[in-house]
């Protein structure tokens, strides 16, 4: 039996992955109720659409959004398709959905039960693991070959397995707000690179209708003062109908399994989030499937079968590294380049939220001067 620490979709993806594989698993969530607290914009690419079945999707689904508008000062480059680009979810219903998906492919679900440590059960010291919780402070077990972690940024699996390592966050922030004087359009997302509105991130705007948006930011320090400032300057008077946040962990190469290949991380609790967007659905997602396969064929070569995903986060993690090297002058000189037609229209036809490198290349290549932007 595999227990899975965390009901986010990762956690419940993987779950419903060895299920569909006959592979008993248990996936433990502390929350009474999966989804609660919200914790993300619910920003995802249509790329998930190649993961979980549209009709699922639907269920949670608030907008979809065509384009986006990238500011900084007095600059700003927008991008617009035909065709919607990405969905903005209920992270609560969505989050239910997948969790229900693998429950009724046969994963078991505990709410309400914390993880707390786990050790080599000593009766059966070659056959698996002692996971040790806690349910309305009484202290509850689970036998397991394999424990998975999909515990979150902050891990308390990765920290127990010395997976933990040297990590770094961004706290994020945001709310849903009703706005009195809406300046924005409910088709693109909103994305502020002004300095003044975060520390080594961005600020952003993600409409949910006419009237109702996500907005918010995450903030290497001061996140409270960095959103008052915002809101103050983009929205005057609204109302406020949500507040949410959270950690966001910066991607870094690390070790995800340990030695004996009987536990591993997945997910926001492996760092395998985009440092460029914060989002980590789809490559953890993706990563999900590479675990499922690992474990299924008995290999457990997890970190060799998501090299690929290793390697687009590295590319992420370049690009916003770059970015926070600049200071507001030269990104809003990057973003008066980007309107460039022809940059325009790459973006139109192969802009991809997840995999950088399927429409960077072409960028460059139709506008080399942008190497000097990488070059900084």
């Amino acid at each position: 039996m595999i227990s899975i620490i965390g009901a986010g979709p990762i956690g419940s993806y993987l779950g419903y992955l060895l299920s569909k594989n006959n592979i008993e698993n248990t996936i433990v969530e502390e929350h009474p109720e999966i989804g609660r607290p919200e914790q993300c914009t619910g920003l995802i690419s249509r790329n998930i659409e190649g993961i979980i079945e549209p009709s699922l999707l639907k269920k949670a689904a608030m907008n979809k959004v065509n384009g986006a508008v990238i500011s900084c000062g007095k600059a700003s480059f927008e991008v617009k398709t035909h065709d919607f680009k990405a969905y903005v979810f209920d992270r609560s219903k969505f989050d239910k959905a997948i969790a229900e998906k693998a429950e009724n492919k046969g994963s078991k679900l505990l709410l309400g039960h914390s993880y707390i440590d786990h050790k080599l059960n000593p009766q059966t010291r070659q056959k698996g693991l002692k996971i040790g919780l806690n349910f309305g402070h009484k202290a509850k077990y689970l036998q397991s070959t394999l424990l998975v972690g999909a515990d979150g940024p902050a891990s308390k699996v990765a920290k127990n397995s010395s997976l933990y390592g040297d990590r770094k966050f961004w706290t994020g922030a945001q709310m849903i707000l009703k706005a009195k004087e809406p300046f924005f359009d409910k088709s693109p997302v909103y994305v502020y690179l002004d300095k003044r509105y975060s520390d080594g991130f961005f600020a952003w705007v993600v409409p949910i209708d006419e009237e109702r948006a996500k907005a918010g930011l995450a903030s290497y320090s001061n996140t409270a003062e960095h959103l008052n400032r915002f809101l103050k300057d983009k929205f005057g008077h609204f109302l406020a109908e949500r507040r949410s946040g959270g950690l966001i962990p910066v991607y870094n190469k690390m070790p995800l399994q340990n030695r004996q290949k009987n536990i591993f991380l997945v997910g926001d609790a492996a760092l395998q989030v985009k440092a460029t967007s914060g989002g980590g659905v789809v490559n953890g997602m993706l990563a999900a499937q590479g675990l499922a396969d690992a474990i299924s064929t008995g290999k457990f070569d997890y970190e060799s079968r998501i090299r690929g995903i290793r390697r687009n986060l590295w590319l992420h993690s370049l690009i916003r590294k770059k970015l926070n090297a600049m200071g507001d002058a030269r990104r809003s000189e990057l973003i008066e380049d980007l309107c460039d037609e022809k940059i325009k229209n790459i973006m139109q036809e192969k802009g991809d939220m997840d995999f950088v490198a399927k429409f960077g290349f072409n960028v460059l290549a139709a506008k080399p001067s942008l190497l000097r932007f990488l070059l900084y």
